[in-house]
């Protein structure tokens, strides 16, 4: 054997023992985070949430009637005498309530104001009637007996709800029936007690634990559901077709309907990823596949398995853009015909599957958590799937420009703000998604874009299926950085004004 060959053999094992190392550490990464996952899922399923909801989706009268069983644990520490849900279809009861900025109306409702409702028509629990009140978009039941600490309870409950011809989260357009917030759901208990909060004008204004989800829908067969989990059986019933989905710790659930919808599947590591359209846009609708595709291959990777079967991308009559929901988002149609748009959109959305489906937030009072955390994730998507110089350019024209535009004329506050202290969307758009994605940024600069991928994995890895705060994210920078940045991080986020160099990087 002559040395060259020598040579040439003891190269080709050297690499080939680099590659099994290298399939062995990412194959070690992968299976410890699902392990992780599994762990903490079997933990978390044992006291959260269980909703079994039966739906009949009558669209001609634009109206559904159901019934829902959930089962609450009491997780606080003490007694429990009554418990909340949010009915958050009642902001659509008055023009005065709906949940849009007022200069937004005339794009919410095309055709004029459209009411929108949730009555509750009977609670009970053990077979026995109990009391209720609903005042706005708060339900109060009043348990039979306290609940102890460490307790559970099964509800019952009955209602009915009139859909809104509006183009937002909750209603309907002259394509598709839009079911975001749209059951009674529990409110949190926190260290803070109930968590009550109104259905905000602006951002998301939502707060809510991870369940588990039964969901049937029976529709008119000429309907097709799209929803969140997967679709465990379909069932054809007369001119009627039963549609039932089962989600598992998700912390909610949304479906939306349409007679004209089209659907593109595939899949990537071992998810489906499907896209609803209608129309004859099935080019944009591959498109969407494709990006819908590579944002979930992408983070994936960089931040830790998304550990569902499926996702959704569904184009809507939804005049805001995009909304995130477990497993589904939502796409304004019109994007469809702008591929630059419909990618930010849909890259954005996506990465929301991490930050506020896996990792939750209080939407209300730390919206930055969730939004400032997507808009970062969505520029290193653009670096990490087209390079460095498309990334920036991305930053640049989504980011940085919008927020320069903004202080132009005005004073952004601090970042970290509820939304009660937002002005309007305009402010919280260029504070809570660019400025803190820019806050972000900076922070990557000066810990390092590696010790900051790091540290996002530990927050995922730590809080997976559970609320987070920013303290939370705070301790993950500290424990990965081995020194305290609590002074730093705090000071970018209760800043007032543009974010300087100096402040920041």
């Amino acid at each position: 054997m002559g040395v060259n060959r020598k040579k040439q053999l003891i190269t080709a094992a050297l690499l080939l023992a680099a590659a099994a190392f290298a399939f062995y550490i990412i194959y070690q990464k992968s299976s410890s985070f699902e392990g992780y996952y599994e762990a903490r899922a079997r933990e978390v399923r044992e006291t959260c949430p269980e909703y079994d909801i039966r739906v009949v989706f009558d669209p001609a009268l634009e109206m559904i009637t159901a019934k829902q069983t959930v089962v609450f644990h009491n997780n606080t520490a003490g007694e429990l005498r009554e418990v909340y849900f949010h009915l958050y279809p009642n902001a659509f009861r008055s023009i005065e309530s709906a949940p849009f900025p007022a200069e937004e109306l005339k794009y919410a409702y095309p055709e004029g104001f459209s009411q929108g409702y949730l009555n509750v028509t009977g609670v009970r629990a053990g077979g026995k009637k109990l009391e209720y009140r609903a005042e706005g978009t708060v339900l109060k039941v009043t348990l039979p007996e306290p609940l102890k600490s460490g307790e559970k309870i099964k509800i019952e409950m009955d209602f009915e709800e009139k859909i809104p011809f509006s183009l937002g989260r909750f209603g309907h357009g002259k394509n598709t029936y839009n079911f975001g917030n749209w059951y009674p759901i529990l409110c949190v208990y926190d260290e803070n007690g109930w968590n009550k909060d109104p259905y905000y004008s602006i951002g998301d204004p939502f707060y809510s634990e991870t369940a588990v989800y039964t969901v049937s829908i029976t529709a008119p067969s000429s309907y097709t559901i799209a929803a969140s989990g997967r679709l465990v059986e379909k069932i054809r019933e007369g001119d009627r077709t039963k549609w039932t989905f089962r989600a598992d710790l998700v912390r909610d659930f949304a479906w939306m309907a349409g007679s004209e919808f089209k659907v593109l599947s595939g899949k990537v590591d071992g998810v489906k990823v499907s896209t609803y359209y209608f129309g004859s846009n099935e080019a944009a609708a591959k498109k969407a596949l494709e990006f819908g595709k590579q944002a979930i291959r992408f983070f994936n990777d960089y931040f830790g398995p998304y550990p569902y079967e499926e996702y959704s991308i569904v184009a809507a009559d939804f005049y805001i853009g995009g909304m995130e929901y477990p497993n589904l988002v939502l796409i304004d149609w019109h994007l469809f015909d702008d591929e630059t748009l419909l990618e930010y959109v849909v890259a954005h959305e996506t990465a929301h599957q991490w930050w506020y489906g896996l990792v939750g937030n209080n939407q209300v009072k730390e919206p930055w958590l969730d939004e400032a955390l997507t808009e970062y994730s969505t520029v290193l998507y653009y670096e990490g799937v087209y390079g460095r110089r498309r990334g920036g350019e991305v930053y640049q024209d989504f980011i940085v420009y919008p927020y320069r535009f903004f202080e132009l004329g005005n004073n952004s506050g601090p970042i970290l703000r509820s939304l009660p202290q937002f002005a309007g969307w305009g402010e919280y758009d260029a504070t809570v998604y660019k400025k803190g994605a820019i806050m972000l940024k900076e922070l990557e600069s000066r810990l390092g874009k590696t010790k900051l991928r790091q540290v996002l994995r530990l927050y995922l890895r730590e809080n997976a299926y559970g609320n987070a705060t920013t303290e939370d994210f705070v301790k993950a920078v500290n424990r990965v950085m081995g020194t305290d940045f609590s002074n730093i991080i705090y000071d970018m986020l209760k800043k007032s004004g543009r974010l300087q160099e100096r402040d920041a990087a």
